[in-house]
């Protein structure tokens, strides 16, 4: 997949150079002074989104619940130790969402927007950073009481694994992102 939007890149620039040289208005060419400086200028911006930092973030949740023994711990609990660390997660989670939902059901909640609605809101741009954290506290909690994570830098080589097994994802986003703003470019 990612050699795919690679050569669709490589079409695009091929195709913008082709079409500008054949129409007088409506194409600007990738290879041209122009493209040249929009993508040296603006490609930290291009990548620059919210899309980025939430495949981060879930890889991060996600390896915190693979590593963390929360994933398992739906299956069953064996030791005295992992049911007891199952039931304190289990109150740390309920606490998490119950606080998570007064922010938005209550009157004049702090998640809601201006008028007061949960769409748009500063609640549905953090769904996706407030469901992260939620399965981060919870496995880590997990994690520690079970005796999975013994030590911080078993949390974070967690963390780092979840990172490392959505590396192609990152791939593809990088691409992916690149290639559609070249096309706004090229087209607009």
């Amino acid at each position: 997949m990612s050699l795919l939007l690679l050569a669709l890149e490589l079409l695009l620039v091929f195709v913008s150079w082709l079409l500008s040289a054949t129409m007088t208005e409506g194409v600007r060419p990738l290879l041209s002074e122009e493209g040249v400086r929009w993508l040296c200028g603006h490609y930290a911006t291009i990548l620059l989104s919210p899309v980025l930092i939430w495949i981060i973030l879930l890889s991060m949740a996600i390896g915190a619940l693979v590593k963390g023994g929360l994933i398992h711990a739906f299956v069953q609990r064996n030791s005295y130790r992992e049911r007891i660390a199952w039931r304190v997660t289990c109150v740390l989670l309920l606490l998490y969402v119950v606080s998570i939902a007064l922010t938005v059901v209550l009157p004049q909640g702090v998640l809601l927007s201006a008028t007061g609605a949960l769409w748009p809101s500063p609640f549905s741009r953090a769904i996706i950073p407030l469901l992260s954290f939620g399965c981060l506290l919870s496995s880590v909690c997990y994690g520690s009481l079970s005796r999975t994570f013994t030590s911080l830098a078993d949390v974070t080589d967690a963390l780092s694994w979840g990172i490392a097994q959505s590396a192609p994802l990152l791939l593809l986003y990088v691409l992916g992102a690149q290639l559609y703003q070249s096309f706004l470019f090229v087209f607009a």
